[in-house]
């Protein structure tokens, strides 16, 4: 934060605060200079490069420790035209990160991704390292990592015998692939919408550079979505290999595990309308994938009985 908050700023203020009346604060007139001139830089912050949301965390705490708890949620609401909750998230963003401010700011990592950071620094070091490299992730992406996708979990699988213990087992191994597949799908859904916002624009999708970040997990996806579902059996044709017994025709896991086949291979992918072929059909049908309402039924992923290996 600049040390000198009064002095003359190249930007003007983007709006006026809301007439308040300060005499309900009931501060003394040094601290009520100190609460204008955070409030005059407040005005003056855009919306809002990373080193300026350290900055108006950095003031909102400082106006939080002069003012009284009943009374600076209804100054802060009326300065920066946020509610209490986001005033409360940036001040924590400036609280929790500060010995990690200048790596931050220098990878300009974005706000919402700094408020998951803050509720979750352990995950903080693996989540920067990614922006140092120049690899920007979504929020969707953070998520992913923070709610165990990008983890391998250290658990110990049960050593108990018997159906019992084959149960424990399945149930300890589901809970882990199933986690991984999420997140795998969830950070691939957050890499394609990232590529269509220059579409936007009227410019194209750079596909190579999203086939750089999708090709590798799509397709471990797709071995996660068989390893979760479908049961095995002895290859025919090798004795020595095993192969999956896929979903069935037309069925819509079918179509994931297709989909995720050909994502997994950027020369698979549409020569032309390769906008209109993400938005329409790959965010649809990955979305279905992991949606997690409870009150949409889906049923259980239907299996023919013939045998033949996963496309």
């Amino acid at each position: 934060m600049n040390d000198d908050m009064g002095s003359v700023m190249t930007k003007a203020p983007r709006r006026k605060a809301e007439a308040f009346d300060y005499s309900q604060l009931g501060l003394k007139r040094a601290d009520l200079e100190i609460v204008l001139k955070c409030e005059s830089r407040l005005l003056t912050l855009g919306r809002r490069t990373t080193e300026e949301t350290f900055e108006a965390g950095e003031l909102l705490g400082m106006a939080a420790s002069l003012i009284p708890d009943r009374t600076f949620g209804k100054w802060a609401t009326a300065v920066t035209r946020y509610t209490r909750q986001r005033v409360h998230t940036i001040i924590k963003i400036a609280r929790v990160l500060k010995d990690h401010k200048s790596r931050l700011v220098q990878a300009r990592v974005p706000d919402n991704v700094m408020e998951k950071l803050a509720a979750s620094p352990e995950h903080l070091e693996k989540i920067l390292a990614e922006f140092e490299a120049g690899r920007g992730l979504t929020g969707k992406q953070v998520s992913a990592v923070i709610s165990g996708g990008e983890e391998t979990p250290d658990i110990a699988l049960p050593n108990a015998g018997g159906i019992a213990g084959l149960r424990a087992n399945a149930k300890a191994k589901q809970a882990l692939v199933i986690s991984g597949f999420v997140g795998n799908v969830t950070w691939i859904i957050g890499d394609v919408e990232a590529a269509l916002e220059p579409v936007r624009e009227g410019k194209r999708v750079l596909k190579g550079r999203l086939a750089d970040n999708i090709e590798h997990r799509a397709r471990l996806a797709r071995f996660q979505l068989a390893n979760i579902a479908l049961p095995v059996e002895l290859d025919p044709a090798n004795a020595s290999a095993s192969r999956a017994i896929p979903f069935s025709d037309g069925s819509k896991w079918r179509e994931v595990s297709d989909l995720l086949w050909v994502l997994g291979g950027r020369d698979s992918w549409p020569r032309e309308e390769l906008a209109a072929w993400l938005s329409t059909k790959v965010l649809p049908t990955l979305a279905w994938s992991i949606e997690s309402d409870k009150g949409t039924k889906h049923g259980n992923p239907s299996r023919r009985n013939g045998s033949q290996s996963v496309k």
